[in-house]
């Protein structure tokens, strides 16, 4: 049954919307004043180069000896010698007792994501400890400059992932239930935090489904493991886990989603929100097992249904929304593939936000999608940065992605895809209908000043 208020507020934004000129362009300011929601973001990925310093200092894997910074060995296994790799520029400034570190860059290079993911591994530290983040402190340090992040962008509510497994790497001599809980109580602190400056802050938990996560668990058992600490931290916390979400390369024979089914399952038939990473790697066909696998509302990247017009039927029929962050698929180099039949027969890599499938799948094919950052400092960029590129309009960082050519992103759309990450998101309605509202009211006080058309449907 659809909440009463709920309905009503959505159907308010929808007249509001309708009553809209179709090729009404958007505007600098209103897509940065605009309160947005951002679904799907990967704690890690919130971690900006000065934070990644800051926390290789704190915890001497960066020290200052004999006039310059040094880093010494990390860990046999880890991808990295030293700390210091993550940084492109390091030799640049390790003569510098205080070095400006917004000069800093990470090593991602362009359209390789396998130099994202080690980098992401060493700063998090869950894989190959010890790494950047080590104990409560740097995790809450990652927290705070989040959250400055959320303020700067005007992000009003965010879903954040992260895998409840990084509470044995930061409460290393605590019982594992006991760091869970440690762990628990802490985001929950964050989540207060955020809720004092106006934010709404939730968090899924993200598990790894490929072999890298070197443990010593099928791909079953760790979806069932992780299932079923959402249903601790619910009975802990109420609505602070509310949803399950994995992650991992689509290549990896662990990673079949028919292997993730009992535990999806699980956190479904409990009421969590249920969101899986598909369809942005060996194309349509991993995306359309996992949409048969899993009991799924949301799909994250997707892109690659524009492969097969079938698996775009089937995403319509279902109801999912696509979770898409077309500026990190661009950096990471995602592609497209040519097939005879469901034989690769070629494949081209998306060299432009237009040429992206985003805008094929939203406009022609009028799929539920949304637009997230995905990973904000991290080799993407954020959602504003996003919206704003897509509207064929400058930021204020030099990105080296170019913006939108042809047809860019109108008003209507920026608000409609904005609406449709409240509405999908996994939070309750109580807190939908609350996040709506502010949309409203933002919505009717600039179109009252600027557009006198809309006025009846303010009323």
């Amino acid at each position: 049954m659809i909440d009463k208020k709920l309905f009503f507020i959505a159907e308010r934004l929808s007249q509001l919307s309708f009553d809209l000129d179709d090729n009404r362009p958007c505007t600098s300011q209103f897509i940065k004043d605009l309160p947005k929601a951002d679904i799907h973001v990967h704690l890690p990925g919130t971690i900006s180069t000065e934070t990644a310093w800051e926390l290789g200092v704190r915890n001497g894997l960066i020290k200052w000896e004999n006039g310059r910074w040094i880093s010494p060995p990390l860990s046999n296994g880890n991808p990295h010698k030293s700390y210091s790799e993550i940084f492109k520029n390091f030799e640049s400034i390790r003569y510098e007792r205080d070095p400006d570190l917004s000069l800093l860059k990470y090593a991602i290079v362009s359209r390789d994501f396998a130099s994202f993911d080690r980098i992401m591994a060493t700063v998090q530290g869950h894989r190959h400890p010890p790494g950047g983040i080590q104990n409560e402190n740097d995790l809450w340090l990652v927290l705070q400059n989040y959250l400055k992040q959320c303020l700067k962008d005007n992000i009003i509510y965010t879903e954040v992932q992260q895998n409840i497994r990084i509470a044995y790497a930061i409460y290393p001599f605590l019982e594992p239930q006991e760091a869970r809980l440690r762990l628990y109580d802490l985001f929950s602190r964050a989540s207060q935090l955020f809720q004092s400056q106006g934010i709404y802050l939730r968090f899924l938990n993200c598990f790894n489904k490929t072999g890298s996560s070197h443990l010593q668990q099928s791909t079953q058992q760790r979806s069932e493991e992780a299932a079923h600490w959402l249903d601790e931290a619910q009975s802990c916390f109420p609505d602070l886990f509310i949803g399950l979400q994995s992650a991992g390369a689509e290549t990896c024979p662990e990673a079949v989603p028919i292997k993730l089914t009992s535990g999806y399952r699980h956190a479904y038939d409990k009421g969590f929100g249920c969101e899986a990473h598909a369809g942005e790697g060996t194309g349509f066909l991993y995306l359309r097992q996992t949409l048969q696998a899993l009991p799924v509302q949301r799909i994250a990247h997707g892109f690659q249904a524009i492969e097969h017009l079938p698996t775009i039927h089937e995403i319509q029929e279902k109801n999912i929304t696509l979770v898409m962050a077309p500026a990190i698929n661009l950096i990471l180099g995602a592609s497209l593939h040519q097939y005879a039949g469901l034989k690769k027969i070629g494949k081209t890599t998306i060299d432009s936000f237009d040429s992206h499938p985003f805008f094929a799948l939203f406009r022609n094919h009028k799929l539920s999608v949304t637009l997230s950052s995905d990973n904000p400092q991290m080799g993407g960029t954020s959602l504003q940065n996003t919206m704003l590129l897509l509207s064929g309009l400058p930021t204020d960082e030099d990105l080296q992605l170019n913006c939108v050519k042809s047809s860019p992103l109108t008003l209507k759309e920026i608000i409609q895809l904005n609406i449709e990450a409240i509405v999908s998101s996994f939070s309750d309605t109580k807190t939908k209908v609350i996040l709506l509202n502010r949309i409203f009211e933002y919505l009717s006080e600039y179109l009252s000043e600027n557009d006198k058309r809309v006025l009846p449907a303010l009323r």
